[in-house]
């Protein structure tokens, strides 16, 4: 028969046991809490996307704040909610000049923000297309502009909506890339329409 442990042992398991819970409680509900609010911002990106229109300045402040929340409650990175402030700061400037200086300051913290998703999630290439389309909406084709191109192909070869996007960004700033991101938007354009030609078939 084992003896029973020592009272200030089973005081110590008692208190650690309860730590432990309320850890995980705590770290359940800020789950939960980013997880709503990520809910909500996307759900103002997909009501703008119906439209679609720029965004009102409440509308998008309070999208805004909701995808920060998110974020910041989460306990790590996450490249989900990093891709959405992305594409929340995108439609900041939805529909002003690639030249409009005042929107700059939101173009730059999409970049930002998109460049933070891959970092988190590498190997999507969702957010790889939307750092390149941001680069594009800033002017700067550099490197890392080359690189979300690559890494967008290498990682969706096939998937529709990351080869439209760089096809986009091909047909927008054609005259502005250099021979190799040209060759990297010819190929997803003729994915593209490989892919229109079999869903017409």
């Amino acid at each position: 028969r084992t003896p029973p442990l020592p009272t200030a042992t089973r005081r110590g398991l008692a208190l650690l046991a309860g730590i432990l819970g309320c850890a995980a409680i705590y770290g359940g509900s800020t789950l939960l809490i980013s997880g709503v609010a990520h809910y909500q911002a996307q759900a103002f990106i997909e009501h703008w996307e119906q439209k679609p229109s720029a965004p009102t300045e409440p509308a998008w402040q309070i999208a805004h704040a909701a995808i920060n929340r998110a974020i910041h409650s989460h306990p790590g990175p996450n490249g989900a909610y990093l891709e959405t402030l992305g594409y929340i700061q995108q439609w900041r400037t939805f529909g002003v000049d690639l030249n409009d200086p005042q929107a700059r300051e939101h173009r730059q913290a999409a970049a930002q923000a998109l460049r933070e998703a891959t970092q988190a999630r590498p190997t999507w290439p969702f957010a790889w297309s939307s750092l390149a389309y941001a680069k594009m909406t800033l002017l700067s084709f550099d490197d890392d502009f080359t690189l979300a191109l690559q890494q967008a192909q290498h990682f969706g070869p096939w998937r529709i909506g990351v080869n439209r996007r760089i096809a986009e960004i091909g047909l927008i700033a054609f005259d502005a890339l250099n021979d190799e991101q040209r060759a990297l938007a010819a190929e997803s354009m003729r994915r593209t329409a490989r892919f229109s030609t079999r869903e017409h078939a």
